[in-house]
């Protein structure tokens, strides 16, 4: 399967970059970081662990199980439904 030659490259030519127009992004403001953005930061904790810690317990995948295991032992509460009248 040969493919044909073209002379056309990947790249826009002088002409069509003369004729897009400049963005000002100064006028944009601030951008928001995405729709769920600040869901996300209040339903999200992070912990930093010493690279050293993580290394004597097993890896990242380890510390996390062992973190779940500790929260399974304490038992947290969920909040209790409540019925619709």
């Amino acid at each position: 399967m040969n493919r044909k030659a073209t002379n056309k490259s990947d790249e826009p030519s002088k002409a069509s970059l003369a004729e897009m127009p400049e963005v000002d992004f100064s006028r944009l403001g601030k951008l928001s970081r995405g729709k769920y953005a600040e869901r996300a930061r209040r339903s999200l904790e992070v912990v930093v662990l010493d690279k050293k810690l993580v290394a004597t317990l097993g890896g990242p995948d380890r510390v996390a199980g062992i973190l779940r295991a500790v929260a399974d032992a304490v038992g947290e509460k969920k909040p209790k439904k409540r019925r619709a009248a």
